[in-house]
Parts: C-alpha cells; sequence; structure tokens
C-alpha cells in the first residue's frame, strides 16, 4: 500500500515553488514510483476547491464538480510505495473536510506536511499576495488588524489568520491523523541556498535524493518593491469593480507583475516599528511547538524573523518619485500585455475564419460599432431629454412598416 503525502500549505510558504518543482519533475517522480495525481498541480487544486466548496471565478469553474473523487479513483488505482500531493487549499480544512480526506485516502495510508515561514516575511507576503488579488486594504490597516486578531475590522486580516495560523492546521489535521505523520517543513532565512527548501520538502515526503539536479527551477509569485505594490492597490480602486477575478489575474499577474518585479526599487520587508511583535509571536509559537512534539524538518530558530532585514520606513511611506517610476512601469506592462492579447485575438481569428480582417474591414466595421452605439445611448438617454425623446419618435416614424 502507498504511503501518502499530504501537502497542506501553509500558503506564502514556497508552495508555488515546490509546486512548480514537482510539475516539471513528474515523469522523474512516475519514474521513481511516486504518483503526483494528474501530472500537475492543477488536477490537486480543483480536488481541494470541490472538497471545501470552494471556488475562483473564472479559474477551472466547470472541472471542479468531482474532481475530488476523480482524485481518490487514480490515487486508489496506483500500485506503487509513494503519493504526494501538493494543495495549499488543504489547510483550510475543517474537521469534516480532514475525516473525509482521511477516510477516502485510507486512515493508515495519510501523512501530513505543513510549511512554516517567519512572521516578518510571512504578513509582508500576505499583505501583497491580497493586493495582487484585487484587494484595496492599505498596508497600516492590514498591519494593525492582524496584530489585533479580536477587532475583526479588516477582512484581509481575519482570511490571513485563517490562512496562516499553524496551530489550528495542526489541530485540525491531529484529529485523524497521529502525530507521529505529521511533519513541519520550516522555510530557510533569507539568503539560503535556493534548493535548501526543496531538499528540506523531499525529506519530508521521501522523495529520491537528486531529484532537484536535472534542471533549473523556475522562481515563481517573484516580489515586487513597496512602490510597485502601492500602484497595484490603487489601480484596483478604479479597476476591480469593472473586472472579474479571472481577468484580474490576467492583468495583473501576466500583464503586470512580471514588469514591475523587475523594476523593483525597495524590497517589501517588515517595518522595524513591527519586529518586536514578530519576534514575540515566533518565540511563542516555536515554544508551543516544542511543548507539543512538533516533527520538525528544518530549524526551529528559522521562525525567528532577522532585525538585519527589517525596513526603516513603513510599506505605504512611498514617495511622489517612487510612484512615478513604479506607475511607468505598469503603464509599461499594460501596453505589452494588451498588444500581446491582440496578437492572440489575431491568431484565433485567422484559424476560426481561415483570413485575417482588411484594414478597410476593421476600420468600417469599427466606425458601424460607434454609430450603433451612439444610436443606444440616445435611446437609453431619450426619456430625459425632449430633444432625444423628439429624434427618437422621428426615427420610429420614419422606420416604421405600414400599420393598419
Amino acid at each position: 500500500m502507498a504511503e501518502i503525502h499530504l501537502h497542506v500549505g501553509l500558503p506564502k510558504t514556497g508552495t508555488s515553488t515546490i509546486q512548480g518543482a514537482l510539475t516539471a519533475r513528474a515523469d522523474a517522480l512516475a519514474g521513481a514510483g511516486v504518483l503526483y495525481p494528474g501530472g500537475c498541480h492543477r488536477a490537486q487544486r480543483t480536488a481541494a476547491y470541490d472538497l471545501l466548496g470552494q471556488r475562483v471565478r473564472g479559474d477551472d469553474a466547470v472541472v471542479v464538480p468531482g474532481s475530488f473523487q476523480r482524485l481518490v479513483d487514480e490515487v486508489r488505482a496506483f500500485g506503487g510505495p509513494r503519493v504526494v500531493i501538493s494543495a495549499e487549499e488543504l489547510g483550510l480544512a475543517r474537521a469534516r473536510h480532514v475525516r473525509r480526506v482521511v477516510r477516502a485516502l485510507g486512515q493508515d495510508r495519510v501523512h501530513v506536511v505543513i510549511g512554516v515561514r517567519d512572521m516578518a516575511r510571512t504578513v509582508v507576503s500576505a499583505w501583497q499576495q491580497n493586493v495582487m488579488a484585487g484587494s484595496t486594504t492599505p498596508w497600516h490597516e492590514f498591519i494593525a488588524a492582524v496584530r489585533d486578531p479580536g477587532s475583526a475590522v479588516v477582512p484581509d486580516a481575519t482570511a490571513f489568520w485563517l490562512r496562516h495560523d499553524l496551530l489550528r492546521v495542526l489541530d485540525a489535521w491531529g484529529r485523524a491523523v497521529p502525530p507521529e505523520r505529521i511533519q513541519v517543513v520550516t522555510v530557510p532565512p533569507p539568503g539560503a541556498d535556493g534548493r535548501c527548501l526543496l531538499d528540506r520538502f523531499a525529506a519530508a515526503t521521501g522523495l529520491p535524493q537528486g531529484l532537484w539536479d536535472d534542471a533549473e527551477t523556475p522562481q515563481l509569485n517573484v516580489s515586487l518593491g513597496a512602490a510597485e505594490t502601492e500602484v497595484v492597490r490603487c489601480l484596483n480602486a478604479v479597476v476591480r469593480p469593472l473586472l472579474n477575478q479571472d481577468q484580474h489575474r490576467f492583468v495583473v499577474e501576466q500583464g503586470l507583475r512580471p514588469r514591475l518585479a523587475a523594476a523593483r526599487q525597495r524590497p517589501l520587508r517588515l517595518p522595524k516599528e513591527h519586529l518586536p511583535w514578530a519576534v514575540e509571536y515566533a518565540e511563542g509559537l516555536v515554544g508551543e511547538m516544542r511543548r507539543r512534539g512538533v516533527r520538525v524538518v528544518g530549524d526551529l530558530s528559522d521562525l525567528v524573523p532577522d532585525a538585519r532585514v527589517a525596513a526603516d520606513r513603513p510599506l505605504d511611506d512611498v514617495t511622489g518619485p517612487e510612484l512615478l517610476e513604479a506607475a511607468e512601469a505598469a503603464l509599461a506592462g499594460l501596453a505589452v500585455a494588451h498588444g500581446r492579447l491582440f496578437r492572440r485575438y489575431r491568431r484565433a481569428f485567422l484559424a476560426r475564419e481561415g483570413r485575417l480582417p482588411s484594414p478597410r474591414e476593421v476600420v468600417g466595421s469599427s466606425l458601424r460599432a460607434a454609430v450603433f452605439g451612439a444610436q443606444k445611448a440616445a435611446l437609453r438617454r431619450s426619456a430625459g431629454s425632449r430633444l432625444l425623446g423628439r429624434a427618437a419618435r422621428a426615427y420610429l416614424a420614419r422606420t416604421a412598416g405600414r400599420r393598419g
């Protein structure tokens, strides 16, 4: 019977890097007798969505129903020694979800792996990711509510603790999985070798040695700077009501983020005024983990923030020149993304119609669309305008057919 290793988060602990590395090496894993269900993270993410009842508008919504059972069927049919499943959404699992997972996969087969990162980097990264997803919550409101979770006045901060409370996740999975089959992987400190986290994950899940040696692992979810994040936050206030979640993700993640990351001026680091709080939280968490005897891959000292990388200024203290430079990079990113979208549209049109429209056809069609749109707008306003009302009635009389 295969051992099943569930990697359940936490978010912002290198999960995207781990999942990208596993997806890139799905064939090598299969050759070593390891099943990575679906051969990519997508199948595991949608299975977690199905289990939890979660939906992300525009993100594989049509394939979510039944995807959890499809993953279970694939695991049950596997005859090899090891299965690795990675989906940080499983960190949100409540007791009923945990029981269903363990019953479906096998009470004596499930192992749980949980990543954890020092609070100084986690809280900053979580705020940035919220902004990338469309949030308009400023940094000072977010950090104040995170530090005082009892206030519950900022939804982003409430969501932060639902996702990043390690002890809650340990308790949820510990009700169905014995402690000797639960491991916590600490994220290495800043400056550590890029493969250190992957090596720790491999040790926790029993993956083959040297798995990461065959190719480079791309860095995903690259970080922005303070000014670049502030530009996106301000942009969200204007465009978020006009775009659905999938459109916003396309614009920000594919259009803006890569170019803004390249323009990063001031890295996002926890301001030093919040460092004592982050250190106090880390010391309390480390003490509780030792008291519980939690199995750790890595070093608990990794969870204590490094005071040497604290920022001198608040993250929302951004100067005019910094904002201007970041805004210029954002405009360039939008222009490039729009150009690429235009090329995609032309290729799709050519594939469907067999030829591209001529410039004359494009201009003529665009003019007709403008006239038709103006007519619709005038008709909508005719009820409140005497002049437009008379014009609408005259047009109706001129175009009406014979009436009895």
